[in-house]
């Protein structure tokens, strides 16, 4: 979907500025699906991606948050987001298998500079290729142009190269 207000729009951020239409290509890109909630509980904005159905989300979109969900995780909803205004929280994790595949679901508190509670993000990641790797230990060395270097980080074997 191309938005015409897309094309011209930029927004600038103390890190840098993006145009709209790159922030709708970052949010359809990352491999994580991110959902918003703003103070009021209110389920207002998802990214959209290819995996995702849009249609179903779409129209939960502006309803109370405790209405997208099974009854049986209500109270676990109530709890995280009580944690996260709270500020008992800043974040709160919860790992579960999803259609057979290890997911982290981590609700992260959405805060003015000041702390003032303005919503929270849902971030759901499967994390089962993660997993997978943990258990190759892969992380115990680094790859490098395909090649295993033990207990040196690809990242000071390149800069080590630029300097070559």
């Amino acid at each position: 979907m191309n938005l015409p207000f897309m094309d011209d729009a930029t927004i600038n951020f103390f890190s840098g500025k993006l145009t709209l239409a790159e922030v709708d290509a970052l949010f359809r890109t990352m491999p994580y699906e991110l959902d918003y909630i703003n103070a009021d509980d209110e389920y207002v904005w998802y990214s959209p991606n290819s995996w995702r159905d849009d249609q179903r989300l779409h129209q939960r979109l502006s309803h109370n948050v405790l209405g997208c969900h099974p009854q049986r995780v209500i109270p676990m909803v109530k709890q995280v987001l009580k944690m996260l205004k709270t500020e008992e929280k800043d974040m709160v994790e919860s790992p579960q298998i999803m259609d057979g595949q290890r997911t982290l679901i981590r609700y992260y508190a959405i805060r003015k500079p000041n702390g003032h509670y303005l919503g929270a993000l849902q971030v759901t990641e499967n994390v089962e290729h993660i997993c997978q790797l943990c258990e190759q230990h892969v992380f115990e060395h680094g790859v490098v142009e395909g090649q295993v270097v033990d207990g040196v980080s690809s990242a000071s074997i390149n800069e080590n190269k630029a300097l070559i």
